[in-house]
């Protein structure tokens, strides 16, 4: 699978696993709401860190709720990193690989749900960076990526992310192994 995009079928599997496991306030997961994967827009392509989809609105409102909650913490100037993007939140539970939901506000688009009502969509953008610290992901994450031409490696998500959640006595376990 590997030479024939593994890695960004892994980092959807760790994505969809981490996020399955986060309980917004409003008793559901991110998950929980309207997805719709972007396959074929260059401008959203999909990558070994991260994919686009549109989702269900309602969701930012849950998420900023968990802010307050304390569950996340708001990325300020989201652009930055993120061309288009407007507002990003990263989940605070573990020292390493936590979710981060970026949205693009400005991309919305209305899509039937799933008992056929219309629902209000916006471009999310899932992730999960090495570190919570804001420098580290910067200085050990970002600029060598820069210098590398290289992304975050779902691989070592995967690794980090399963130690973190043992550690916290919770289970990682995406729809993959790994071998040596």
């Amino acid at each position: 699978m590997e030479q024939s995009g593994g890695l960004v079928l892994a980092s959807m599997l760790n994505l969809f696993t981490a996020m399955s496991r986060i309980t917004l306030p409003s008793a559901k997961s991110p998950l929980d709401y309207c997805w719709q994967p972007i396959w074929d827009d260059p401008q959203f392509a999909m990558a070994q860190d991260r994919f686009f989809a549109y989702g269900d609105q309602a969701l930012i409102g849950d998420v900023v709720k968990a802010a307050a909650m304390g569950a996340f913490a708001e990325e300020k100037d989201p652009g930055i990193f993120d061309p288009g993007a407007t507002l990003s939140y990263k989940q605070t539970q573990f020292d390493v690989t936590n979710v981060q939901l970026t949205f693009h506000q400005g991309n919305v688009k209305t899509l039937p749900g799933p008992d056929g009502s219309s629902v209000d969509c916006v471009i999310v953008e899932p992730d999960m960076d090495y570190y919570k610290d804001l420098l580290a992901h910067f200085l050990l994450e970002v600029v060598p990526n820069e210098f590398t031409g290289g992304r975050t490696d779902p691989r070592v998500v995967y690794v980090l992310r399963w130690m973190a959640g043992k550690q916290a006595g919770s289970d990682f376990n995406p729809l993959y192994t790994m071998t040596a």
